[in-house]
């Protein structure tokens, strides 16, 4: 999940920063040692990692039984998938941080990644990360019980939906959106 949001956050902040002038070719070099400070390529698979065993937990328990055999399969397929874009979102990661940080930044924030203190906190991360999505995830499955028919009564008020359209909502949404432990 919050792999995902910053994915997500990244591409937003590159889509913005297009609208700046390109960083010089040094502060992009920076700035990539700054991304491969912070573990690179190695560190993203280990947060893709966590973020699919979270998911695979949620998963599993959403699975009917005849139907649990198929997990490892789905996941195997979206790590490969997911995997094959590491270089393109960390290529992404350089350029947001080259647009929105200035050299003496870039400079600092390397330093303090190449620290004793940095290095143990970039170790630590996977184990930050999964135990994030494992607290998370309840007050996210708490948040979303309680928003599904706001949202589904507004999209239908704007949308003009029929009552098949409701139901199709009601479904795809129950299926999509994390439920609560029975």
């Amino acid at each position: 999940m919050m792999a995902a949001m910053a994915v997500a956050g990244t591409f937003a902040f590159a889509a913005q920063a297009q609208t700046n002038p390109a960083p010089s070719p040094e502060k992009m070099a920076l700035a990539r040692q700054l991304v491969e400070a912070t573990g690179g390529a190695k560190q993203v698979d280990a947060v893709l990692r966590s973020l699919f065993q979270s998911m695979g937990s949620t998963l599993g328990a959403n699975l009917p039984p005849e139907q649990r055999r198929l997990q490892t399969v789905i996941f195997q397929k979206l790590q490969a998938r997911m995997s094959a874009i590491v270089p393109k979102m960390l290529d992404a990661t350089v350029e947001v941080y080259a647009d929105n940080l200035s050299d003496k930044e870039l400079h600092d924030y390397v330093a303090w990644m190449q620290s004793d203190s940095g290095r143990s906190v970039i170790a630590k991360m996977p184990q930050i990360m999964s135990a994030s999505f494992k607290t998370m995830m309840p007050m996210i499955t708490e948040m979303t019980e309680g928003i599904k028919k706001d949202v589904i009564d507004e999209a239908c008020a704007e949308a003009k939906c029929t009552p098949h359209d409701r139901e199709v909502l009601i479904e795809a949404m129950n299926k999509s959106m994390p439920k609560r432990p029975s």
